[in-house]
């Protein structure tokens, strides 16, 4: 059997993926604060906020994907809720921390994290759900 990667064993753990998107947040966030914003459409305060949308979206996919390679599921579901609701507080503090601005003030940002956390859900029960087809298959095929 190969073994695992020491990255690929290191990024098992919630804690660690929801660590890497926060300094993605964090770096990002900076980065859009230092970059000229002309748009008429988009508010430029607004940016903080996009960058942590689209990291807590990769938390999310990232996040599902090591779900394939976990033994203990509901352990890893349980911590993995846990370090999404805290890489949201964080997120949300670190945001206003840059902007001055609440979520409400900035657009419709609140309907996409209620919606990505649904998505959240969703796709961590069809990853499940896959694994567990999986788990079906490799029995019959071993009969």
């Amino acid at each position: 059997m190969k073994e695992k990667s020491g990255l690929i064993t290191f990024f098992e753990s919630p804690f660690y993926q929801a660590g890497l998107v926060l300094c993605f947040i964090i770096v990002l966030s900076l980065i859009d604060n230092v970059l000229p914003h002309h748009s008429k459409i988009i508010d430029p305060k607004a940016g903080p906020w996009m960058v942590s949308t689209a990291m807590m979206l990769c938390y999310v996919f990232l996040n599902t994907v090591f779900l394939f390679r976990i033994n203990h599921v509901v352990s890893y579901w349980i911590k993995s809720v846990l370090c999404y609701v805290i890489l949201l507080i964080l997120a949300y503090g670190w945001c206003y921390l840059l902007t001055g601005m609440h979520i409400d003030d900035v657009g419709s940002f609140r309907w996409l994290w209620i919606v990505l956390t649904l998505v959240y859900t969703i796709f961590f029960a069809i990853a499940y759900t896959i694994r567990g087809i999986i788990a079906i298959a490799d029995r019959e095929e071993g009969r």
